[in-house]
Parts: structure tokens; sequence; C-alpha cells
């Protein structure tokens, strides 16, 4: 009967709660004709798209879809457009930005192709609005900065587009930043990344911490006006790895009301072995008892990643709330685990945004 209480006690949390997963890389899939974000199933994919070494495509069932998030009682989730590393030359730059439109577009193009069950959001009151109306809500992120190329004014396109966060970088040196994972190039940020800092607070635009090295995020957090967001990222002293926040990074984000949302990928979670929900759990218990419960939140990074806390799909996310409820979190608290965090940083950046 436990199990029985505690789905219903999840359910009625779900439903009064804005649940959101801050972080997923679904959009790697959709150019896949056969993929479609309304319907649940399989697809054939390359194998370098999953990380794994075959001759020929495999069958994959992507974590993320409208059926899928429905079952998980999500309301919404951040999809990204993601770039990796590349060359830096200004034609490569130039690459990188198209490209990063054209994975607008093809969220978008989905959105469309769904448009009864499903709405872009570009602010909190779009979803708002699209929970009353019982329709989920996908925003639009960057991972990568590579995606502005070597021109600051893409960053208002990448707005005007509804862009609501951009991950500074990825795995690898950009023209803003040096990344967590790599050699110290900028020290940091680079001048060019300064005035990126500068203008994403004049956009209303996020800045994600999420890939950056350390020296990096404080310098962010030294220029910044506003508060900036972890969108997928983990607790460095339960698990030390170089794309994991250390208390003292994690209490700076805290201090500028910002909000770390916990990654579910195993390898952040755990040094060694498979990583489960309440390793999950662990990481958010920690980021509670050093800075408060206003900081914490969940980006799962489904879809870009191969193993993400024994969670096979958003369809299982009530699994997370329901060991918050085993711990004694109240109701409220874990509302704003849930999204409510994320929607309040959300909201103060694009509110005091200086255009």
């Amino acid at each position: 009967m436990l199990s029985s209480r505690l789905q219903e006690l999840t359910a009625n949390i779900h439903s009064r709660a804005f649940v959101i997963d801050s972080h997923v890389d679904t959009p790697l899939f959709f150019k896949y004709k056969d993929f479609n974000i309304g319907r649940k199933g399989s697809i054939m994919v390359a194998p370098e798209d999953i990380g794994i070494k075959a001759d020929s495509e495999v069958e994959f069932e992507p974590a993320v879809d409208i059926p899928k998030m429905n079952e998980g009682m999500v309301d919404a989730v951040c999809m990204v457009a993601y770039l990796p590393q590349g060359e830096r030359t200004s034609e490569c730059s130039k690459e990188a930005v198209k490209k990063a439109f054209a994975i607008i577009e093809s969220i978008k193009r989905q959105i469309r192709n769904n448009s009864d069950t499903v709405s872009q959001a570009i602010s909190v009151d779009d979803l708002v609005r699209n929970k009353r109306s019982n329709r989920k809500s996908i925003f639009i992120g960057v991972e990568n900065g590579y995606a502005i190329g070597k021109d600051i004014r893409n960053i208002e396109r990448l707005a005007d587009d509804g862009v609501i966060y951009i991950t500074l970088s990825h795995n690898g040196n950009n023209d803003i930043c040096d990344s967590a994972i790599g050699s110290v190039e900028h020290n940091g940020l680079s001048d060019f990344g300064e005035q990126a800092v500068r203008s994403m607070n004049r956009l209303g635009v996020a800045i994600d911490v999420s890939h950056t090295s350390e020296k990096t995020s404080f310098d962010v957090l030294n220029i910044s006006k506003l508060p900036v967001i972890a969108s997928h990222s983990a607790v460095k002293a339960l698990c030390d790895h170089p794309r994991n926040i250390s208390d003292k990074l994690m209490k700076a984000i805290a201090d500028k009301g910002g909000v770390i949302q916990v990654c579910l990928y195993d390898r952040f979670l755990k040094s060694e072995g498979k990583a489960t929900v309440k390793d999950a759990v662990n990481h958010i218990d920690y980021i509670v008892r050093k800075v408060g419960i206003n900081h914490a939140g969940i980006g799962s990074d489904f879809d870009g990643c191969d193993s993400s806390a024994g969670l096979r799909g958003i369809n299982e996310f009530p699994l997370l709330t329901e060991e918050l409820l085993l711990r004694g979190y109240e109701d409220e608290d874990i509302c704003k685990i849930l999204g409510g965090n994320f929607c309040r940083v959300i909201e103060k950046i694009q509110s005091e945004k200086t255009l």
C-alpha cells in the first residue's frame, strides 16, 4: 500500500507543480524522418549518435516525447540546440551559427507538427497558460556558445528566436571561455566572453555555466548583474568530476540567486558503477543542505547520455518525486525542486533585462 500511496501523493504534487526538465538533448534525433515527438516508440539511428560501435543503424528509443511527458506528468522540457566544439576559423564559426539555427528550426518544426498538444514557451507566463490548457511546453536552449560564432549580434538573433538560455561552452574551449574539459586558454572568460555575458543580461537570456571551467563560472558571476543557472550539473563533493559544481561555486551561484539543476548522468552522480534515483536525490539533498531549498532543480540530460540514474525516460520522472517524499520533503519544497526554482530564476532574468 505504501507504493500506491506514494504514487497518489506524487500525482497530486505534479498536478500542482510546474514540473520542468531543464536540459534534454532529444533534438539530436530530429534529423531522422521517422522521429516525431508526438509518438512513442523506437527509431533506427546511426550508432555514433548514441555512443556505440556498430556497422549499421541500430534501434533506439529516445527518452523524451510527448506521450512520455504525459506519463511522467512533466509540464515542460528545455530542448537544446547542441553543438560539439569544432574548429574556430571564421568559416567554421559561420557554419556553427548556421547549424544552431537549423537545429532550432527543427525543434520548432516538431512543435508545429504536434501543435494540438504542445507549444513553444519563451516565458514562465507561457508555461502557466499551457498547463492551464493541458498542453506541454518546450523551451529552447543552446548548448555551446560556439553557436554565436564570432559575432555578438547573434545572441540577439537567438533571443528573437525564443532561446531562453545559452550554455557558454561544451567540452572544449571556444571564443567565449575556457571549458571544464581541456587546458587553460583564456584564464576564464575572454574579452569576447565578457561582451557575451553583458549582452545576455541585456537581452534577458539566461547564462548557463554547466560545462564551463570554475574560473569561467566565477568570472561570469563577477560580471553578470543577474542570476545564472547550471542547467545540468551535479555536486563535486559527491562525485569528483570536472563538470561538477564545487561547494564554493555552489554558494556563489546561490548568493547570486541562481539555481543548480542536477544532471542524472551516471558519470556525474557516481565515480564508479551505475547510479540510481537515490544517488540523484543525494545530490539534490546536498545542494539543499549547503545553500538552501531555493537553489536546487533537475536537468536530466536525457538523450544526451547513455545512462540516467536508472531512469529509462522522462516517463519515470515521478520516481524522483517519490524519493523526495520518502526523505521527508514537504510538498511546497518538492514543487520548488521540480520546477519552481527554475521558473523563479528565468522570470527574474527576463523581467530585469536592460533592453
